[in-house]
């Protein structure tokens, strides 16, 4: 492994302006501020973002035609509902939902790929800073013997004395984007080595075990390795080994028991019910009815891949889950460097994420925005790089 000498292909503000709608989103999962003003705010920025990276000349987009036709069919699939079943929140994704896969999937990597380490930086340095927010909230307290934060999850791995505190609602929201965070702190750690961003990657760390987010924990430990074998490959079976000594640790604990029993059966029997219902409408599904309700259930399902074949069907949500499968297909068949590592290795541990969370490729939240931008790196090529000299040449249709 060697510190990379990345050769900057786009201005320094590009990737600066990639980061933004991430950390504009933060506002939709957090109690900061309202979630309305989360999502206004998010949305313009998409907005501004798209419409920077279609007007500017000198930016190439790409469209993936396999991939265009599979969402957009979800697309149609949405419209088809709405004619039938006519709902706001439907109405909400059907307008959104070609403004987030413009800018997420399509614009995003354009601006990151020629400063990829610039955006890593970045977004490892918005994760320390979430991270030392949420360690100082909890020092605080500790300081003053009350809980002047909300509580957003109970005592860390059972340690009396240790909560997740932080800005999100709840510790799932604060351990995807520590996830997130952790990951991409890692990447630039290995590409770039030094004392700043090992105390940075730390920092990460300690922040996202804090977060006790169980499913974000799955997707790390998948990720990890993958990241790592993306410098070395004896580094990821190294990652391998850790990962397992890291899950009998867990187990002694205790921890791997509790979930199971507190959290996984019960989304069992969840994706169980969703299933059974999706069998009485396979067609349509049932549109974007109360999920909870329609399955007999406290809750949905908690699974970001049912929930698209239990609201729009089987036809719909087999597209939708389609072009999921098909952008990280060509991810895994490009050559393997650090940076497809990184990508890969995000992208795999969003995909186990989504296992046990709800999210969709379309909305405003974190989770749904670095879903689409890792579609977007997944799907970009920089081979076709070069200078811009008509549409044709802008606008690239794979």
């Amino acid at each position: 492994m060697g510190t990379s000498t990345e050769e900057p292909t786009v201005p320094v503000y590009d990737p600066i302006l990639a980061l933004l709608p991430l950390i504009s989103s933060l506002a939709v999962t957090s109690w900061l501020v309202s979630q309305r003003v989360g999502y206004i705010m998010t949305g313009a920025l998409l907005v501004s973002v798209a419409a920077y990276g279609v007007l500017m000349p000198d930016i190439r987009l790409q469209f993936d035609a396999a991939f265009l036709v599979l969402i957009g069919g979800y697309w149609l699939g949405l419209l088809v509902h709405y004619y039938y079943a006519p709902h706001t929140e439907l109405l909400q994704y059907i307008a959104v939902t070609p403004l987030a896969v413009l800018a997420t999937v399509v614009v995003l990597p354009a601006l990151i790929d020629g400063r990829r380490q610039t955006f890593t930086m970045g977004l490892t340095l918005v994760a320390t800073l979430i991270a030392l927010i949420g360690l100082a909230m909890l020092w605080q307290e500790h300081q003053t013997s009350e809980e002047l934060y909300r509580i957003v999850g109970s005592s860390v791995f059972g340690i009396d004395g240790i909560r997740t505190t932080s800005i999100f609602y709840n510790p799932n929201g604060y351990g995807f984007v520590m996830m997130v965070g952790s990951l991409a702190a890692l990447y630039t750690f290995l590409a770039r080595r030094g004392a700043v961003w090992l105390g940075a990657l730390m920092i990460c760390l300690l922040g996202f075990v804090l977060s006790e987010g169980d499913a974000a924990f799955v997707g790390f430990t998948a990720g990890s390795v993958l990241v790592l074998s993306g410098f070395d490959r004896r580094v990821g079976f190294l990652g391998v080994a850790v990962a397992a000594l890291g899950v009998y640790v867990a187990i002694r604990l205790g921890h791997v028991g509790e979930v199971m029993e507190s959290t996984l059966l019960t989304r069992v029997d969840r994706w169980v019910a969703s299933l059974e219902r999706l069998a009485e409408d396979p067609m349509l599904g049932i549109g974007f009815a109360d999920t909870a309700e329609q399955i007999g259930e406290s809750r949905g399902p908690h699974n970001s891949y049912i929930y698209p074949l239990l609201n729009t069907g089987i036809i719909a949500g087999s597209l939708y889950l389609g072009a999921l499968v098909y952008a990280l297909g060509q991810g895994i068949r490009t050559r393997w460097t650090p940076w497809t590592g990184f990508v890969v290795g995000l992208t795999v541990a969003i995909f186990l994420y989504m296992g046990f969370e709800s999210l969709f490729l379309g909305g405003l939240s974190p989770s749904s925005i670095t879903l689409g931008l890792c579609l977007g790196l997944l799907l970009y090529s920089p081979e076709d790089d070069g200078p811009v000299t008509d549409l044709r040449s802008k606008f690239v249709i794979r």
